[in-house]
């Protein structure tokens, strides 16, 4: 290679590298959004002060020469100000990051002491205070971007994107709205549930403003609770403490841009005397030796724990050691475990709903039998009662045997009418007195041959329509 060649490569490569970090096919990717601060609707009220919060997940996973950050850039929309000053801090995976703040123009820099030059994907935060523009710009859009120690661009403009783990803007622009409060929302009303709860409902009309986007509540002038919903006109306060509360509402289009705040409205709350509703869907399963007990939540929406009681009948139940569960107002499905080795015979298991003033509900319960011979004998297929329109084979009737459980049932002839096979888990077997065609079988005599592995038992039961 001549003297005049290796001049060319040595003025070549550097402008390479610059190509391939100022093109939209950068190694570094990175999404972003910017938010309000104390707002996730993306709205920002005309001739006032805000604080915004850029968010950037940047990947230099794949970093390339020529592609470390020493800048972030965020160029402000028209008439938006910011000073190097309003700049509050810049998190990396939340940890705060040593910087310079450069302004020129509308762009706001973000200088880094050292330039990031590690191959890690991370979290940027960025809080800054901007003076909003007077004049109404209905939609504005901010820009980011990297740049390297040369400050050329790495890559094209952040494109918009879920950046912040939260539900809010996830994107680069924002609404400005006049810095015109809200008129006082009307038709306020306040009463007690009827029923016997302890519970306020509280109601207005919609605002009719199209900017307004949720109502603050307030009890005893405390805010109470946020309601993010323009449409929304009713709010029920659960389990409130007896006496006299006052509730006041606000509407606001921005957390700092809210309606005057009505009158407050007095109601005297009583005592919680309704019993909540019971839970549901309560079944039984046998895990070996174990029942596990399971059901779903009452629909009631003040209960604070559930208690499950056992007994020989259902009018004998007693609590069950631990058999207590609190509430839990995000799950559905409740279960706990009786440990207990029973013997033989029927057993009973009630589950209650308790509210916080120990209101109870009416117990949900059911059945289990624990078997050593077919039950009920007979039985009636035809009969709404499941209690007796099914017959059970335990397993347990053959006692000490391995393998696979089955059971053969046969007509008064000799004919087998129908078989059942368990799985490895099944420790019995039901039958509902339907052949292998599905039709319900003739009133009368059937045999049964029980077989677990190599052992079984033989015996006979009786049909009745």
């Amino acid at each position: 290679m001549t003297k005049t060649q290796r001049g060319f490569f040595t003025v070549l490569i550097p402008i390479l590298i610059l190509m391939s970090v100022t093109s939209g096919n950068a190694a570094v990717t990175s999404v972003g959004e910017i938010n309000v601060e104390g707002d996730d609707q993306g709205v920002v009220v005309a001739n006032s002060t805000a604080a915004l919060i850029v968010t950037l997940i940047i990947d230099r996973s794949q970093a390339e020469p020529g592609e470390d950050i020493r800048t972030i850039e965020i160029i402000l929309p028209n008439e938006f100000i910011a000073e190097t000053a309003d700049i509050r801090w810049i998190l990396r995976d939340g940890d705060r990051q040593p910087i310079t703040a450069e302004l020129s123009g509308s762009s706001l820099r973000i200088v880094f002491g050292t330039p990031i030059s590690d191959f890690s994907n991370s979290v940027y935060q960025i809080t800054f205070d901007c003076q909003t523009p007077s004049p109404i710009a209905q939609i504005v859009t901010f820009r980011a971007r990297l740049r390297n120690p040369e400050d050329s661009p790495i890559g094209e403009f952040i494109k918009p994107g879920q950046a912040d783990g939260k539900v809010n803007n996830d994107d680069f622009t924002l609404e400005v709205i006049p810095n015109v409060p809200p008129a006082a929302v009307q038709g306020l009303t306040v009463k007690r549930d009827a029923s016997g709860e302890n519970d306020i409902i509280v109601s207005w009309r919609e605002s009719e403003d199209p900017d307004v986007i949720g109502y603050y509540i307030y009890r005893d002038n405390e805010l109470l609770f946020n309601i993010d919903d323009r449409a929304s006109t009713v709010f029920r306060d659960i389990d409130v403490s007896p006496g006299v509360r006052a509730y006041a509402i606000e509407a606001y289009k921005t957390p700092l841009l809210r309606s005057e705040r009505s009158r407050n409205w007095r109601v005297s709350v009583p005592s919680d005397t309704a019993a909540p509703q019971p839970p549901g869907a309560l079944t039984l399963v046998s895990a070996g030796t174990a029942i596990k007990v399971k059901w779903t939540r009452s629909p009631s929406l003040d209960v604070t724990r559930y208690r499950v009681s056992f007994g020989t009948s259902i009018n004998q139940l007693r609590p069950l050691i631990n058999g207590e569960i609190l509430s839990d107002p995000n799950k559905g499905d409740y279960e706990i475990s009786d440990n207990r080795a029973l013997g033989v015979g029927i057993f009973f298991y009630a589950v209650i709903a308790i509210d916080e003033a120990g209101n109870e509900s009416p117990p949900s319960t059911e059945q289990h039998r624990i078997l050593d011979s077919p039950a009920p004998n007979p039985f009636l297929p035809l009969s709404d009662n499941a209690a007796f329109n099914r017959i059970v084979f335990p397993a347990r009737a053959i006692e000490g045997a391995e393998g696979q459980f089955f059971v053969l049932i046969f007509d008064i002839d000799g004919a087998m009418v129908k078989e059942l096979r368990g799985g490895p888990d099944d420790n019995e077997l039901g039958w509902d007195g339907k052949d292998e065609g599905g039709e319900v079988v003739e009133s009368g005599v059937y045999v049964y041959q029980m077989q677990i592995g190599d052992s079984f038992k033989t015996g006979t039961i009786i049909v009745a329509k």
